[in-house]
């Protein structure tokens, strides 16, 4: 299993306090879909926590991300990879909730629901939020950034396994 965080890690991330409210704002970070097909062919699940906090600012509806996660789900399968599930925290940055990163509650959630090791589920990430929530759930830590994309750090897991990474 792996964990990724999605704005900045699969779509490029909007400027803060802005959302991807609809599919015409999404915009998929290069790669991307190359390292989840990667990730199934090598048998990963692959799961999403994403703070989104849009939901309790006003900006935009579950409905509104719902939809934006249909989308995304149906463009990474037909790429060949796969979704297995996908955590969000819809709080506002202040309502002090025990699942918006740097908290780890959404890596405590999949923890449960999948029975997951933590210890040994990369979490990937493009800030330091996603950085304090691995540390706090004891996950391993790959941040993606300008020199280092989703791709990358995939195909160096990969080959840690000792599985091909082509794409």
């Amino acid at each position: 299993t792996v964990i990724l965080d999605r704005d900045g890690v699969l779509n490029n991330k909007p400027p803060r306090a802005h959302y991807v409210r609809n599919w015409s704002e999404w915009e998929w970070c290069p790669g991307s879909l190359a390292a989840l097909r990667l990730l199934r062919e090598a048998g990963y699940r692959t799961i999403i926590a994403s703070n989104q906090p849009g939901i309790g600012r006003g900006v935009m509806s579950e409905a509104d991300l719902e939809a934006v996660h249909g989308r995304m789900k149906r463009e990474i399968a037909q790429a060949g990879g796969r979704v297995d599930a996908i955590y969000y925290c819809p709080h506002d940055w202040e309502e002090g909730c025990e699942c918006r990163k740097p908290k780890p509650g959404l890596l405590y959630q999949a923890q449960r629901d999948f029975h997951l090791d933590l210890t040994r589920t990369p979490f990937i990430g493009d800030d330091e939020r996603d950085a304090t929530a691995a540390a706090a759930a004891e996950c391993p830590f790959h941040r993606v950034g300008d020199a280092r994309s989703l791709l990358d750090i995939t195909r160096q897991l990969l080959e840690l396994k000792g599985t091909p990474a082509h794409a």
